[in-house]
């Protein structure tokens, strides 16, 4: 069985005319594999309309995590 471990692309760059703040995109589209992820990534930097645009390649976290997350958050809501 292969393990796949799917990666996400984020773009960022600094906002115009607002010092300090950052904007932060993620390319709607899922990657096989790093190399996939960062070979998109060099087409998505080079296309950018917008100058000092850099990237990351995330994986994705496992499902377990976000199942965790929903029940931290379920339990937040309940105490309240």
């Amino acid at each position: 069985m292969i393990e796949l471990v799917p990666y996400m692309l984020m773009l960022a760059w600094a906002s115009p005319g607002e010092p300090g703040r950052i904007q932060i995109e993620r390319v709607a589209q899922v990657f096989a594999s790093q190399a996939d992820c960062e070979k998109a990534a060099a087409v998505h930097v080079a296309a950018a309309r917008r100058e000092g645009v850099t990237h990351r390649c995330m994986a994705i976290p496992a499902r377990d995590e976000f199942d965790r997350l929903f029940a931290e958050l379920d339990a937040r809501e309940a105490r309240k």
